[in-house]
């Protein structure tokens, strides 16, 4: 028999991971005395203080960080659990919920749908676009199971989670033919040349820098956009040089307008895109196949193409 009440540790996990005892209390839907007194009775069991406050915030001690960790891997598994057997039970099709960075082309995200939908046509996919913090955030309470995006994200280890590359495009300068006409080749072509880069900060953007600065040219930035659709129509206008991946470009409906630029460096450009996972004890079978499958997937398209 388990010693202790498990409704006592459910309320103190909520307490803790909001680091609140009255958003704690309106998410518990219960009055704020009531949850003091839980917490309390609690604590009294384990003879450990395990919360801290000060006016409103709330810390956890060194005995209640422990605990927390293990109610975390308690209530995780036990939503993994409960979301397996609700699909079997009521034979759900296979629920994938995906995010996707602004930064990933359009190209990638649209092969990983068709890699999906191929693995499972049955499947309910949810896919959207937001920021980074943000979707890392769904990712650790199972509101999403994967993200695509174009950097590896940094994680505490105890978070579990994994950045898996999937894939490596190389970048490539274009310009529109009238402009190009008028072009060196680069690197030396991009000085005083007319430049649209990304908005900052971007893993493109940082890239570009970087070439910039490693081979001592000097190109006059004239805009900065962040919309990739945006930003190859300004190319295709005349109205500046724009680095894309070249996935994009040889796909793009509007290639004829584009000329890719010839570029003499040694080091070029590559875009770096990663599938993004919070480890689970129960593993989504989707998921896995995604992550063992995908990545060779996109090497023979990218081969064939």
């Amino acid at each position: 028999m388990i010693p202790f009440n498990f409704h006592h540790l459910y309320y103190f996990y909520i307490v803790a991971k909001e680091r609140s005892f009255s958003r704690a209390a309106r998410i518990l839907c219960i009055s704020q005395p009531a949850l003091s007194a839980q917490i309390r009775q609690f604590e009294s069991y384990w003879n450990f203080r395990l919360l801290d406050r000060e006016g409103r915030q709330v810390t956890l001690t060194e005995e209640g960080a422990l605990l927390f960790n293990s109610a975390k891997a308690i209530f995780d598994l036990s939503q993994e659990l409960a979301d397996g057997m609700s699909k079997r039970k009521y034979r759900i099709a296979s629920k994938i919920q995906l995010g996707v960075s602004s930064a990933v082309p359009k190209e990638i995200v649209e092969r990983l749908v068709r890699f999906i939908l191929q693995a499972d046509p049955d499947a309910h996919l949810t896919l959207r676009r937001d920021r980074i913090e943000t979707m890392v955030e769904d990712l650790m309470v199972h509101k999403l199971d994967l993200i695509l995006n174009d950097f590896a994200y940094p994680s505490p280890f105890e978070e579990n989670i994994q950045n898996h590359l999937i894939a490596t495009v190389p970048m490539v300068f274009c310009a529109s033919k009238k402009l190009a006409r008028k072009l060196r080749d680069l690197p030396e072509g991009l000085d005083g040349a007319p430049l649209i880069v990304p908005t900052a900060p971007d893993q493109t953007y940082q890239a570009v820098q970087n070439y910039i600065h490693e081979h001592g040219v000097k190109p006059k930035v004239v805009a900065e956009i962040q919309d990739l659709e945006m930003a190859r129509t300004l190319v295709a206008m005349g109205k500046g040089i724009g680095l894309f991946n070249s996935y994009s470009v040889e796909q793009s409906p509007g290639r004829k307008d584009l000329v890719v630029l010839r570029d003499h460096s040694r080091h070029k450009i590559t875009d770096a895109i990663y599938l993004i996972r919070r480890e689970r004890k129960i593993p989504h079978p989707l998921v896995s196949k995604i992550l063992e499958q995908f990545p060779d997937a996109v090497r023979r398209e990218a081969l064939a193409s």
